[in-house]
């Protein structure tokens, strides 16, 4: 029983004294505690004022509030021009890598993502303000030239010199993406991070 039962259960016992002492056949007019049933005569025994264990308890005990776990920021430099990259995009992405185990994925509702364009006029501030920035790969023919434009204009408008390269995960090191690094750290001094296989 709880405290909060017990305490209601003496009040009514107590309003059924001073009722009785009294000589009277009113209730008490003192509040009773609204959480507590209230008996429906007063020849109620104590086992009816018991729960009834079968049937579970009458109030749910309060459940414990988990606070939200903090989402983590991710900054995406998405491609140049007119073409648009979605949340939804690198959700998908960041899902795929966690279906290959990639503990740093984590869940893609684990990301609060957001995508910038590489020649946003805050990107210095958010970069100053961020650490974690990653650059979207595409894996179309002209891949490389897209990419090589999108973190070239990133650092003249004061990117972020470390980025993860955000690709599919077929795309083969060889070829896109070692050569995209080497050019981002040789002509950009920009670290492109290239996952472990």
């Amino acid at each position: 029983m709880s405290q909060d039962q017990a305490a209601g259960l003496r009040q009514w016992a107590d309003a059924q004294r001073r009722q009785q002492s009294q000589g009277t056949e009113e209730l008490a007019e003192e509040p009773l505690d609204p959480m507590i049933p209230v008996p429906g005569s007063q020849e109620a025994s104590a086992s009816e004022l018991l729960l009834d264990v079968s049937s579970g308890p009458r109030f749910a005990a309060p459940q414990a509030v988990t606070p939200p776990v903090p989402l983590k920021p991710l900054w995406v430099i998405g491609p140049a021009g007119r073409e648009a990259l979605t949340h939804e995009r690198v959700r998908q992405r960041l899902e795929q890598w966690s279906a290959l185990g990639r503990d740093w994925a984590a869940s893609p509702e684990a990301w609060d993502i957001h995508v910038v364009k590489p020649d946003a006029p805050e990107l210095a501030r958010l970069a100053a303000q961020h650490a974690r920035w990653a650059l979207w790969i595409s894996s179309d023919a002209d891949a490389f030239v897209k990419v090589y434009r999108a973190l070239r204009l990133a650092r003249e408008h004061g990117g972020p010199q470390r980025l993860l390269a955000l690709h599919e995960p077929h795309v083969r090191r060889q070829g896109l993406l070692n050569n995209l690094r080497a050019a981002a750290a040789g002509y950009l001094a920009t670290d492109l991070l290239l996952l472990a296989r």
